[in-house]
């Protein structure tokens, strides 16, 4: 066995059906993990990938329920024993100036990006402990580490809180052997946001140092290594994928 292998473990993504999490869901099935593909509003993009994926499942999940993150958790306990590794990757976007930012706005996107990934990483180590460890992996941004490209100071603030939560929650769980991280990604390549904001996709690219936008699979390599046997003595880091961008 390579210290990659994920065989034999079994992986819950939230947000798993699109974009980020859905490179992150096809690259544990491809080290060897039983992938629980969680959707909100994605159900047949979900199921489409678990038949994708061998050994694979769509469940629901809203993460910011706490009834449903407990029902979907049972799921998991019930039909695979319990969860070995999760990938808290569920989260909103938005842009707006402060000052016409709806306050309802502020709080459904804490919601999802801070709350959903308490009660989901909450409901994962109850039975990682009963497993005898586990690999919690956050899904922060480098906007956590850097202002964003303005009118985001809202979806950034979401962001360090979940940096500062991983940090807290690595120590928590520790002497548990539950390791908890995050992958802080730039700017992540999709034709959605090049037809839709190409004069930012030309600015990032020029100012990366390698000249490129990230991909999903960049970020799905990144929590391969946090999940497995390589990183067996990381605990409370976070790894940024932004060709540099933080550099610049």
């Amino acid at each position: 066995m390579t210290p990659f292998n994920l065989n034999h473990q079994v992986a819950v993504v939230t947000g798993g059906a699109v974009n980020i999490g859905r490179g992150i869901a096809q690259g544990l099935s491809q080290a060897g993990a039983k992938v629980i593909i969680g959707y909100h509003s994605h159900q047949e993009e979900a199921k489409a990938l678990a038949k994708e994926l061998d050994g694979s499942e769509a469940i629901y999940l809203d993460v910011t329920n706490p009834e449903s993150v407990v029902t979907a958790f049972e799921t998991v306990a019930s039909n695979y024993g319990g969860t070995d590794i999760l990938v808290n990757n569920s989260g909103i976007f938005s842009l707006a100036p402060q000052a016409e930012l709806p306050i309802e706005d502020w709080d459904r996107l804490f919601e999802v990006n801070a709350r959903g990934i308490f009660l989901c990483a909450r409901a994962a180590a109850a039975q990682m402990q009963q497993r005898l460890g586990g690999s919690i992996i956050n899904i922060s941004s480098i906007n956590a580490h850097h202002p964003g490209f303005g009118n985001t100071a809202h979806y950034d603030a979401s962001k360090g809180a979940v940096t500062a939560y991983t940090r807290s929650l690595a120590a928590e769980l520790a002497p548990s052997r539950i390791r908890v991280n995050a992958i802080a990604p730039g700017l992540i390549d999709s034709e959605a946001l090049r037809e839709h904001f190409p004069e930012l996709v030309t600015m990032v690219e020029q100012r990366t140092p390698l000249h490129q936008l990230g991909t999903a699979e960049d970020v799905a390599h990144s929590a391969i290594f946090l999940a497995s046997r390589a990183a067996a003595h990381i605990t409370g880091t976070t790894i940024v994928v932004d060709g540099g961008y933080l550099l610049s």
